[in-house]
């Protein structure tokens, strides 16, 4: 009975170790990064933020219905000359109170850059002396249009530009979510290399202990010298050593995974390297025709030329030259009762147009002007430089993805060579063909071709997902790369 009891114990503590321990491949962690890193988050930041922008611009086109209300007093009162009838002076002490309500629907014209707005207001005068009065100023209905400036309509390039920023922002949220899959497996490698690296090390301790006990029997039978004797012990110690460096390293690339992944910081978990790679080929012209509709950097091109342009219609706008124009219509009415200043009245109509000419302005308006074309002379050379590096970067790096695959089929292939060529030499070594030094040269080409196939790994999806951010397209399954955005 105990043994059985025994024997379940161990099983339920094996089964909790391996529900402890993860066991994540390059999906998992490209996943995880894409919902739950830093890089995520600030994502979802910046693109609810230009969200709100946005909403903002397009609530400013509608109608807007403003209460006003309004109220000033003096409740200390102050004095004041009345003349009587009989030519006297009388000083009377009184106390006002003055309060104004004001219900206004405005619409911003985007056509001409004006002001339409139609207002109803009301004051209401109270003097509280002697003689409490109480008087109303009303203006039941106006009709009113103000235009600042007849040159320049900022609504107009509000009306082009907001468009164009937000659609940037929905195609940066988009490279950024790529930008945070390149990061994941960046740190992913990085992981799986320190890991792979313990492991060869573990193997190196593991083999140069079995070396050091069956080179202590064969010296023990005078087989071989004491000073190779010394030498695979001291292989031994410094094997030891190396592995003790890698297992620390290892623990710290997976905290820094860990940490970016949102993870809590004692999880144990296993990294599995990639089994399968994609086998296609990315055609340049395709590539740079894709990163051109879909990258966020061409419509900032655009976006910079337009607000360029801006800059020089506000410059030749205010530039010293002023003309607009005010139109009212109206009916106002004054009385001491409610009911009587909202019947009749007198019809108001209003209409001004301002100009202003500069006389003597020492040139400082031509100057303006001149400053705006320079700095748009100015952007357009750095946005055709730009674009010029996009195209160019976009090449590099397509090019780069298609050699890739070349290059890690060789260095798998140098791997398993290297691992038999160990084989085999220590094979030899152990029935006394070879020195030891054949034998630590074998390892050490062994080693590194371990290491050099999974930079080789790295590198290729490096660039597998570099191109994916480049062009947002996915050329595996020859699609548009699209995320949902989900609003808080």
């Amino acid at each position: 009975m105990l043994k059985i009891r025994f024997i379940i114990t161990c099983l339920l503590c094996s089964f909790t170790i391996c529900q402890a321990q993860q066991s994540l491949v390059l999906q998992d962690v490209v996943a995880l990064a894409q919902r739950n890193s830093p890089s995520y988050y600030r994502a979802q930041s910046r693109a609810l933020n230009s969200l709100y922008a946005y909403r903002y611009f397009r609530a400013g086109q509608l109608p807007q219905l403003v209460l006003g209300l309004n109220n000033s007093s003096s409740p200390f009162g102050e004095t004041v000359e009345i003349l009587q009838p009989d030519g006297k002076v009388e000083y009377v002490r009184r106390s006002t109170s003055n309060t104004a309500i004001n219900l206004g629907l405005r619409q911003n014209v985007p056509w001409t850059g004006g002001t339409f707005s139609v207002q109803s207001n009301l004051n209401r005068f109270d003097e509280f002396s002697a003689t409490n009065t109480t008087n109303y100023l009303a203006t039941p209905f106006s009709i009113n249009y103000n235009q600042p400036s007849i040159v320049y309509n900022p609504f107009y390039w509000e009306r082009k530009l907001s468009p164009i920023i937000y659609d940037e922002s929905k195609r940066q949220y988009i490279e950024d979510l790529e930008t945070a899959a390149l990061d994941g497996a960046s740190m992913f490698f990085e992981a799986l290399a320190a890991q792979t690296q313990e492991k060869i090390y573990q193997l190196n301790v593991a083999n140069q202990d079995t070396l050091y006990k069956i080179s202590k029997g064969r010296f023990d039978l005078g087989k071989i010298a004491e000073n190779e004797l010394l030498q695979i012990e001291l292989s031994l110690l410094n094997a030891r050593n190396t592995l003790e460096q890698s297992t620390l390293q290892k623990e710290m690339a997976y905290q820094e995974l860990k940490r970016f992944l949102n993870m809590p910081k004692d999880a144990v978990i296993e990294l599995a390297a990639p089994e399968t790679v994609p086998l296609f080929n990315v055609p340049l012209d395709k590539a740079v025709a894709e990163a051109a509709n879909n990258r966020q950097s061409v419509l900032e091109f655009r976006r910079r030329r337009l607000e360029a342009s801006q800059d020089v219609a506000e410059a030749r706008a205010y530039s010293g030259y002023e003309f607009n124009l005010r139109a009212q219509l109206g009916q106002t009415n004054n009385g001491q009762t409610l009911g009587k200043v909202y019947s009749g009245g007198e019809i108001q109509q209003n209409f001004s147009v301002g100009i202003g000419i500069p006389l003597m302005d020492w040139g400082r308006a031509r100057y303006r002007v001149r400053q705006a074309k320079a700095n748009r002379d100015l952007i357009e050379i750095d946005v055709q430089q730009a674009e010029r590096q996009f195209e160019q970067e976009v090449y590099l790096q397509t090019q780069q993805f298609n050699i890739q695959k070349n290059l890690l089929a060789s260095a798998a292939k140098a791997d398993t060579i290297a691992r038999l060529r160990y084989e085999i030499t220590k094979a030899r070594y152990m029935i006394g063909k070879i020195s030891i030094t054949d034998l630590n040269l074998a390892q050490s080409e062994k080693d590194q071709a371990s290491q050099g196939y999974v930079f080789a790994l790295r590198n290729f999806w490096r660039a597998y997902y570099t191109v994916r951010k480049l062009t947002l397209y996915d050329f595996e399954k020859n699609e548009k790369i699209r995320y949902e955005f989900k609003e808080k």
